[in-house]
């Protein structure tokens, strides 16, 4: 009797397998970090990240300070606004005014607190400056800030046991000249496996949790210095 019938049955065996042992090394790596404890590390994580991850920030400041920064994107209605604007020919005096030319990126964009200042960043696919857009004092008193839930565009991709790592958001909405205009902030700088960490959960479990410490507190050091941004 021939033996090949039984390959399948000893792949889907080791798959099995295989699975089991990811998900055990899985939850033994995610038991050992304590994120609150991990919480007291803030400014270490934020001054070793802008030193190494995320080191293109300080350049792209250009010697002003970062007291916070984190991920973020460009809502679909926002992108779709703007694209509206190009199709019609249609000249916008409120979104001109500071320069958007948003559309929705997959690549990554940022969020920089300086001051009194917020800078958005949009990059292009190979990670270089694309967009820097610059909201004073005064759009940010005027501005509302709002829960936007888990990232939309990123429902779908992950399956549920992995949601706990997708990024939720916030929506902040400036008004330029009557014009609303969203964007939204991420409570984590997002993460992407590096090839030489594919295979361990540990390191990659602990970069997440410090892409976490430093993006979550972004909102919270933008409402202190900001209370009209308070979300009820």
């Amino acid at each position: 009797m021939s033996t090949l019938f039984l390959i399948p049955v000893v792949l889907v065996i080791a798959g099995v397998v295989f699975m089991i042992y990811v998900n055990k090394k899985h939850n033994t790596a995610k038991g050992e970090i304590d994120l609150n404890f991990e919480r007291t590390k803030y400014d270490q994580y934020k001054q070793e990240l802008l030193a190494n991850d995320f080191s293109q920030l300080k350049h792209w400041m250009k010697g002003k300070s970062i007291d916070a920064f984190t991920s973020a994107s460009v809502p679909q209605s926002t992108s779709s606004k703007v694209q509206e604007i190009v199709t019609d020919g249609l000249k916008n005096v409120a979104l001109s005014t500071i320069g958007v030319k948003l559309r929705r990126v997959e690549t990554d964009c940022f969020w920089v607190l300086s001051g009194n200042d917020l800078h958005f960043f949009t990059t292009n696919t190979v990670g270089e400056l694309d967009e820097h857009i610059i909201f004073d004092n005064f759009r940010i008193e005027d501005a509302k800030l709002e829960h936007g839930g888990v990232l939309k565009s990123q429902l779908g991709v992950y399956s549920k046991s992995s949601e706990e790592y997708l990024p939720k958001t916030h929506i902040i909405t400036f008004y330029i000249d009557g014009s609303p205009l969203s964007l939204e902030i991420h409570d984590r700088l997002n993460y992407v496996t590096a090839p030489e960490d594919m295979l361990n959960l540990k390191k990659q479990l602990e970069t997440r949790a410090k892409y976490q410490v430093v993006g979550e507190r972004f909102v919270s050091i933008l409402q202190n210095r900001k209370p009209n941004l308070k979300v009820a």
